[in-house]
């Protein structure tokens, strides 16, 4: 069996990776303590001593609003983290597979971003990632980067899941109705990086799940199916809301670029979502 190397293994993403991968491949997956991605040291350690045939680095800074505050935190681990993995991949022959975001737009396009269109990001957090895909091409490492928006899943702390636990709590939920993207499950991304691996891609990818809808459209779709009842929703214009972070307007990624190399779409974000929330409901995972 092939040798794939994953960072950032017990993340939300990190987790999928592993349980979509395990079947087909000999892996190790390593978290901070095992690999620290900010140490080059470490990254050289780990890759040259397990030769993998592909490094899928999990691994990144993403508290968008906290990196406003930590700008030289979230530079750290996405972009010199990154350029560390890159650097280690490149030096062992190894392939390079990563994730980056919708936050390196500026959410002004009209239409879903594609892969060749500009980026500019607006917030700390969008800078570190665009840093991140600058340094992979600097490092001339062989690379699969997927740029992804809206990730939840059951591996780690997300938007779905703090919606459910507010409306526990009861009292008005305000939510940005300006905002617009599609919600992505991590399992469906990492099938859908398996998919790409097996096509052959390289270079940059832009995946979610299909559709497009606003923060506020997606917690009133939480709500109606696994809280009816729960407290009232009210759509709110983000500058009125706690955030630090400008974030685009509009930044629904275009998945024409996967379907050419794959032969296939992905399933519309509501399916996605309600079969989320069927695991929640049946017990297969508690909210926190």
């Amino acid at each position: 069996m092939k040798r794939i190397l994953v960072t950032g293994g017990h993340g939300l993403l990190g987790r999928e990776i592993e349980e979509a991968f395990r079947r087909r491949f000999e892996l190790r997956v390593t978290d901070r303590h095992e690999c620290d991605v900010t140490r080059l040291s470490e990254c050289r350690r780990e890759i040259a001593s397990y030769q993998p045939e592909a490094v899928v680095h999990c691994a990144g800074y993403t508290a968008v609003d906290r990196a406003e505050s930590e700008p030289e935190k979230a530079h750290a681990v996405n972009a010199e983290g990154t350029r560390n993995v890159a650097r280690a991949c490149r030096e062992n022959g190894a392939l390079l597979v990563t994730f980056g975001t919708d936050y390196v737009f500026d959410g002004t396009l009209p239409r879903p971003y594609r892969e060749e269109d500009p980026p500019r990001p607006l917030s700390v957090y969008g800078k570190s990632k665009l840093a991140a895909e600058e340094a992979i091409r600097e490092e001339g490492t062989e690379h699969l980067l997927v740029r992804t928006q809206w990730l939840y899943g059951p591996g780690g702390r997300n938007f779905i899941l703090t919606i459910l636990e507010r409306a526990r709590t009861g009292g008005a939920l305000r939510v940005a109705s300006d905002q617009t993207g599609c919600p992505t499950y991590a399992k469906d991304l990492a099938r859908a990086v398996l998919k790409l691996m097996d096509a052959g891609g390289r270079g940059t990818f832009h995946f979610s799940n299909e559709g497009e809808t606003t923060w506020f459209g997606l917690a009133r779709f939480v709500l109606e199916r696994a809280a009816p009842g729960s407290p009232n929703l009210l759509p709110s214009a983000t500058r009125d809301l706690p955030y630090p972070a400008p974030r685009p307007a509009y930044s629904v990624l275009s998945k024409e670029k996967y379907r050419g190399i794959t032969g296939e779409s992905p399933r519309p974000w509501q399916d996605a979502a309600g079969e989320f929330l069927e695991t929640i409901r049946r017990g297969g995972l508690s909210i926190p």
